[in-house]
């Protein structure tokens, strides 16, 4: 029995310049966190007198005597790609729906990277296995989006990205203990309480780097001063937190001009947001879905929570692991 979790995440600013199509040509770079919210991913050797060679647990179940016949395009194609021969049953469960902006497919396809090749130590380290992940979604699938829920499923932390067409380049973790724990305590996420559709979102990404791309300039331009600004040694947890949270307001007036208008429920969410004097707020992903996230001051969170009473709302903790096994029977 093998059991892997893998975080999902929250990016504060840069998103968008994680996409090939404009890293490729221009410098990108995003600054974002795991999360504990988690998708997990086990297997287990099927019995001598199952039918099948293969068996996955989703959303359903498939039994299948040969990698082609799945359904489920990763478990097709990173069986396909990896050789596997091992008769297994393999599943998978996660603590947040899909869909939701929160990196979740991107951590389903690193958690089942780090499954399959966890004994093999020049395959299963963070960098290889967020570009056996990219390998998978965008060459072999040819899904299209960004690449910086990979990278941050894999190594854990809050980390600046930055994203060239020669290299990645991965910081160690950018706050102190004391500065994320500041940070922790004035951050919420608030369920919108609908899920999209990720590569519809990232086509509408696409078309609009290729129609808008002084937006994401000018989004790669805040990612960079927010990281050298972070980086000062001298900064208190306040000024680490203050930096973020103008980041994240700035990022979302960007954004609002570079994707589709908001649903009314977000605008809500974010009118709320304003009334009790968030320092920062976004929608995390697009298509009026997924979480808000809002940063402020915990007495202001605290007075926002009771104004959002039928919205669903995580406080969500900065994990310092990544991709991980957890289980090893």
């Amino acid at each position: 029995m093998r059991l892997v979790r893998s975080p999902m995440r929250v990016s504060y600013v840069g998103g968008g310049t994680d996409y090939p199509e404009y890293f490729h040509k221009s410098p990108g770079g995003v600054l974002a966190a795991a999360i504990n919210q988690y998708v997990y991913v086990y297997s287990n050797p099927l019995s001598s007198v199952a039918a099948e060679n293969f068996r996955f647990t989703y959303r359903e179940t498939e039994s299948v005597s040969l990698h082609s016949e799945f359904k489920h395009p990763v478990m097709k194609s990173i069986l396909e790609y990896l050789n596997w021969q091992s008769r297994q049953n393999f599943g998978t469960f996660a603590d947040l729906p899909a869909g939701i902006g929160l990196g979740g497919s991107s951590a389903f396809t690193v958690a089942m990277a780090k499954l399959l090749v966890h004994n093999e130590a020049d395959k299963s380290n963070p960098k290889d296995l967020a570009r056996l992940a990219i390998h998978i979604e965008r060459t072999l699938l040819a899904e299209p989006g960004g690449h910086q829920d990979q990278y941050v499923s894999a190594y854990g932390g809050i980390r600046s990205y930055d994203f060239s067409a020669d290299s990645v380049s991965v910081s160690a973790p950018i706050l102190s203990e004391a500065s994320v724990k500041y940070l922790e305590e004035r951050q919420i996420l608030v369920w919108v309480g609908s899920t999209r559709s990720s590569s519809i979102h990232s086509e509408a990404t696409i078309t609009a780097i290729h129609q808008k791309n002084d937006l994401l300039q000018s989004t790669f331009e805040l990612y960079r001063k927010t990281v050298d600004s972070l980086r000062v040694v001298s900064n208190s947890p306040s000024d680490d937190y203050q930096c973020i949270a103008n980041a994240v307001r700035a990022g979302w007036k960007l954004k609002q001009d570079f994707s589709t208008t908001p649903d009314t429920q977000v605008d809500e969410i974010i009118r709320l947001a304003e009334k009790v004097g968030a320092d920062g707020y976004k929608l995390c992903g697009a298509g009026g879905a997924g979480f808000v996230l809002i940063l402020a001051s915990p007495e202001r969170l605290s007075t926002l929570e009771k104004m959002l009473t039928s919205f669903m709302i995580i406080s969500p903790q900065i994990v310092t692991s990544g991709c991980e096994l957890l289980v090893d029977l």
